[in-house]
């Protein structure tokens, strides 16, 4: 096979590859040993403590800043329902 005819069908699969969406995927790189590759379940024990964490936080801030909240939401529902400006 001659040099343009090589080139001719690497050109074609490329295109079968962007045309599918898989480019993205082919350049990400793999795990570069035995030892990085995913366990059973780590994705969602890793998703767990995330949401964990963020759970955490939004209570935290709810506990640190309740009485600004709710102060937030009254003023809210004041100035939705016609009571006026609301006084500091």
């Amino acid at each position: 096979m001659e040099k343009s005819g090589i080139i001719l069908q690497l050109r074609i699969s490329l295109r079968r590859v962007y045309r599918r969406g898989e480019a993205a995927f082919y350049a990400l790189p793999g795990p570069q040993a035995p030892v990085l590759a995913r366990r059973r379940g780590q994705t969602t024990v890793e998703y767990l403590l995330m949401l964990a964490v963020v759970a955490g936080m939004a209570a935290m801030m709810g506990v640190l800043f309740h009485k600004r909240i709710l102060g937030g939401i009254f003023t809210l529902v004041g100035m939705i329902i016609g009571a006026g400006t609301p006084t500091p």
